[in-house]
């Protein structure tokens, strides 16, 4: 690690400057981080996929009717 020759020496001022700085960012409005849910769907709305037993049957009945 490489040594420090000198610590870097700040005004009053400067101090107060930058504590200044970090107070505005710390009150400055951040984006809604709460999780934005879907809307629940109705379950007259959500079609559900056909089993495989329903689907078997379509393919008889339309081997039957040609």
């Amino acid at each position: 690690m490489p040594m420090r020759t000198r610590d870097p020496e700040f005004s009053d001022e400067e101090i107060h400057q930058l504590l200044r700085e970090i107070e505005q960012q710390s009150l400055a409005p951040t984006p809604d981080a709460r999780i934005k849910r879907p809307q629940a769907y109705s379950s007259a709305s959500v079609k559900r996929e056909p089993t495989l037993d329903e689907i078997l049957k379509k393919i008889q009945r339309d081997i039957e009717n040609g």
